[in-house]
């Protein structure tokens, strides 16, 4: 989507988003600040021992489908052309998977740091998102616009 008048009625407010999420061609990051963050994604994939000691919460599961593509950017970057400088994009099989979201206390692991105090390349990031394909028809998934809150 690379059109504003096209973006708005379906992003602008969170009543668009929820509509959005329940059609399940859209999976929110709710941070509630401005700033950059890292993302680390993986398919069929679960947390690893390290990131699982420094998680602090994680998300339900959301529903997303996908013709082939899944995209994960800012939300100020749907209204136009993604490029990969500002984004993830996934190419997955067309069909639909499981979303969840982990945000990670990175900080606190002694090795994010190195000893002249900048981030170790090395560092956790601040959000692993898993991508499962198998589903379960019998599940009730996520459907709010809030990532980890009951609060929309």
């Amino acid at each position: 989507m690379d059109d504003y008048d096209k973006w708005e009625p379906l992003f602008c407010e969170d009543e668009d988003i929820l509509k959005q999420i329940q059609k399940k061609t859209f999976v929110p990051f709710t941070i509630f600040e401005d700033g950059t963050r890292t993302f680390s994604v993986r398919i069929d994939d679960k947390l690893t021992e390290k990131e699982d000691k420094y998680k602090i919460v994680h998300s339900e599961k959301y529903l997303f489908q996908t013709q082939g593509k899944a995209i994960l950017s800012g939300i100020e970057y749907i209204d136009k052309k993604v490029e990969e400088k500002e984004s993830i994009i996934l190419d997955l099989q067309p069909g639909t998977y499981e979303v969840e979201v982990y945000l990670l206390a990175w900080d606190e692991d002694p090795q994010a740091f190195l000893p002249n105090g900048q981030i170790s390349p090395k560092a956790l990031s601040d959000f692993v998102v898993l991508v499962h394909s198998k589903t379960d028809p019998n599940k009730k998934y996520r459907e709010r616009v809030n990532t980890f809150s009951e609060d929309d």
